[in-house]
């Protein structure tokens, strides 16, 4: 790091500087049932967020996030 950027006052709250913020972990894998599990990592350690979606309805959620995506 040159000292010419460290002139600069620099904020992590910039947020035209910061291009991608913070995300808690995300896994994806099936259950012993066979549905499909989405999990995020709780930050403080307590109960992580879970989405259970039955294999049958997957795809329908993979196109309703493709959707929102295309938007």
């Amino acid at each position: 790091m040159s000292a010419e950027s460290d002139s600069v006052p620099f904020s992590w709250r910039d947020t035209e500087s910061v291009v991608i913020e913070k995300v808690d972990a995300v896994a994806v894998y099936t259950n012993p049932k066979g549905d499909l599990v989405i999990r995020q990592e709780d930050p403080r350690g307590d109960d992580d967020a879970i989405i259970i979606v039955p294999k049958s309805r997957a795809r329908d959620l993979i196109m309703a996030i493709q959707s929102e995506l295309d938007d």
